[in-house]
């Protein structure tokens, strides 16, 4: 689970509803006094790029996206950490982590449409969305008695930086690069090629995603890798300093959830 669980959150069917209204009526494909079936058929004939343009730009500039998936206590609940309490989770290994600035990618979409945070909105907005989510689903995980690691990504390379003032270090995604071995080719756009660095965590981490793919249970220890403990030092540190391998440390370091 990349980026934890994070507790952007699902929405309740009014506001999904809402949402869904606000763009097709944009679109002339009518609103909630409307036949759906002839409002559905108008919206699948419209254009990717139509039905991004009628998303209102505040949702967009927020980072956040028209719809999220929509509660029906079906396949979306409302509560899932009551659930997990309860027991009412499913029995499998768990590989989840954060980067260590998520909200670096938000913040530059917000610069983009003029929206200026503080620092301090940054952070609770990095540990409430992100950071403590995680940490709370992995201790379920645990509590369940199965096998557990939690990582935090901290690699920042420059051809993959999104903002340089101030640098936008480890945001959210920016992961996804060296993991599907997907970076900019040099020389492009005039983007810094990359690292050689940057290139061994890219083929480390596919290979530690993979030991867990193949052998959920156990495939992560072959590496190396502690499973997570809290209060010891267990959370795995991928991409900190300039050495290829796991760097264990205490979550403390890191963490600051009740």
């Amino acid at each position: 689970m990349q980026s934890g669980t994070t507790s952007l959150g699902a929405y309740p069917k009014e506001y999904s509803a809402m949402s869904w209204y606000n763009v097709t009526s944009t679109l002339g494909c009518g609103d909630s006094t409307s036949n759906s079936n002839l409002v559905l058929e108008c919206m699948r004939r419209q254009t990717t790029e139509a039905i991004q343009k009628a998303i209102p730009l505040e949702l967009v500039a927020g980072g956040a996206a028209a719809f999220w998936p929509t509660v029906d206590e079906s396949v979306v609940f409302s509560d899932y950490p009551t659930l997990a309490a309860e027991g009412k989770s499913i029995k499998v290994p768990l590989l989840i982590g954060n980067t260590d600035n998520e909200a670096g990618f938000f913040k530059a979409i917000g610069t983009i449409f003029g929206i200026h945070e503080s620092e301090s909105f940054w952070d609770e907005f990095n540990f409430g969305t992100f950071v403590c989510p995680s940490a709370l689903r992995a201790n379920f995980s645990i509590a369940a008695h199965q096998p557990t690691w939690r990582y935090r990504y901290f690699g920042s390379f420059a051809d993959l930086q999104i903002q340089t003032d101030p640098d936008s270090g480890a945001y959210h995604s920016s992961e996804l690069s060296l993991l599907f071995d997907n970076l900019p080719p040099p020389g492009f756009q005039g983007i810094p090629p990359p690292t050689d660095v940057e290139i061994q965590w890219g083929n480390y981490m596919r290979g530690a995603w993979a030991a867990f793919a193949k052998d959920p249970e156990r495939g992560l220890d072959t590496l190396g890798w502690p499973r997570w403990e809290p209060g010891k030092a267990s959370l795995i540190r991928l991409g900190y300093g300039n050495c290829t391998g796991p760097n264990e440390a205490l979550s403390q370091l890191y963490d600051r959830c009740d």
